[in-house]
């Protein structure tokens, strides 16, 4: 349906009425991604569960662990930029009537919206299970590493205390936030703070006149680490469980499954990214791999921080210039869903090639999944640094 999603949107919704989710739920079906429906599902109306995702590493998670017992729908549009999803109607009753979202919140506002506006029960929040990195932590600094094998143990050990301390971190850094947020209305008027603030970003190396979106406190990037991802798998185990009993063990069977690959990868990309030293620094057009730096003690610098569309102001480029020369950089990454166009004339200008990375946000390529992207990603900064 053609219809735009305008601040009258649930006006338009209410005049649809709820009869008509059903028919739309039924136009709704697999993308191509997911599993096809399967009357042995445990969906509630007794066929497989609609599940609905809006970008590649969730549909990913969803198609390995819910197969068949699933109906999958992609909100995302492949080799789109996912942070600014616009929803029709049809796709925003899809969201608000399936039986599972899954949702990364402040990385798509517009999925936001129609998760607020509809069911509270039918949400997988992901920051709400994993430990999730701020937002104004967008350049990873390698002064962690002396915790890096430490850090590498409790990732690997995955029982309920791990999920109980990602909690905790996870509330620690909400609390932090707040903290700084009720320092800085001291200098503000509050009803002009959010707007300042958004405008201003937390990276003072980020442009002034910052007009994108805000991601909240938390980078919503974190399925650039493999472990994270499993612990998410293992959560949409549990939800597709509760929601379909009989599948309960196949799920938790596919979660267990998935885990053992995923810490195979990230055993894999420990060794790979371990065989460079020095810095291993790598320029992005925008800083979507803090999580993949925290992961295996890399070195982000992204041109703009953590939202795409914001531009570098020339003091940043500047001060990016003399980066390349200190640390021998020689490649700057650029990502075909966040605008190349700055970080290929940025490399052009610097003297230094530039590289296609992948950041998984949509799946580019049907033949290349999840840990083939991963790898392929990483021989690519290892190739740089060589």
């Amino acid at each position: 349906m053609p219809f735009d999603m305008t601040p009258s949107r649930r006006s338009v919704l209410a005049l649809l009425g709820l009869g008509s989710g059903a028919a739309v739920l039924a136009s709704c079906g697999s993308n191509g991604e997911g599993g096809g429906g399967s009357s042995d599902g445990g969906g509630s109306g007794g066929g497989a569960l609609d599940i609905v995702t809006s970008n590649y590493p969730m549909t990913y998670l969803v198609t390995a662990i819910g197969g068949d017992r699933v109906t999958l729908t992609d909100l995302a549009t492949p080799g789109a930029d996912p942070h600014g999803l616009e929803l029709s109607v049809q796709q925003t009753m899809a969201a608000q009537e399936a039986d599972l979202v899954l949702q990364i919140p402040g990385y798509q506002l517009a999925l936001d919206d129609a998760i607020a506006s509809g069911k509270a029960d039918n949400v997988l929040d992901v920051s709400g299970v994993i430990e999730m990195l701020p937002s104004d932590g967008a350049e990873h600094d390698h002064d962690h590493g002396d915790d890096h094998d430490e850090h590498d143990h409790d990732e690997h050990d995955h029982d309920h205390d791990e999920h109980d301390h990602d909690h905790d971190e996870h509330d620690h850094d909400r609390e932090h936030d707040e903290h700084d947020h009720e320092h800085d209305e001291h200098d503000h008027e509050d009803d002009a703070h959010d707007d300042e603030h958004d405008d201003h970003g937390h990276d003072d190396h980020e442009h002034d006149d910052h007009e994108g979106h805000d991601h909240g406190p938390n980078d919503p990037h974190m399925w650039h680490d493999p472990l994270r991802m499993a612990q998410v798998g293992e959560a949409l185990a549990a939800k597709l469980g509760e929601l379909d009993p009989e599948g309960a063990e196949t799920y938790q069977q596919a979660a267990a499954d998935l885990r053992t690959e995923l810490e195979e990868l990230d055993a894999e990309l420990t060794e790979l990214y371990q065989k460079s030293s020095g810095e291993r620094t790598f320029i992005t057009s925008h800083a979507a791999y803090a999580y993949l730096a925290e992961r295996y003690d890399l070195h982000q610098v992204g041109i703009a921080g953590v939202d795409p569309e914001t531009e570098p102001s020339p003091q940043r480029l500047l001060e990016l210039e003399e980066l390349i020369k200190a640390e021998g950089v020689d490649t700057i990454f650029f990502e075909t869903t966040a605008s190349p166009k700055v970080a290929q004339t940025f490399a052009d200008n610097a003297g230094v090639a530039s590289e296609e990375l992948d950041n998984l946000e949509t799946q580019l390529d049907q033949a290349k999944d999840y840990p083939a992207v991963m790898r392929e990603n990483a021989n690519k900064l290892v190739d740089s640094w060589s």
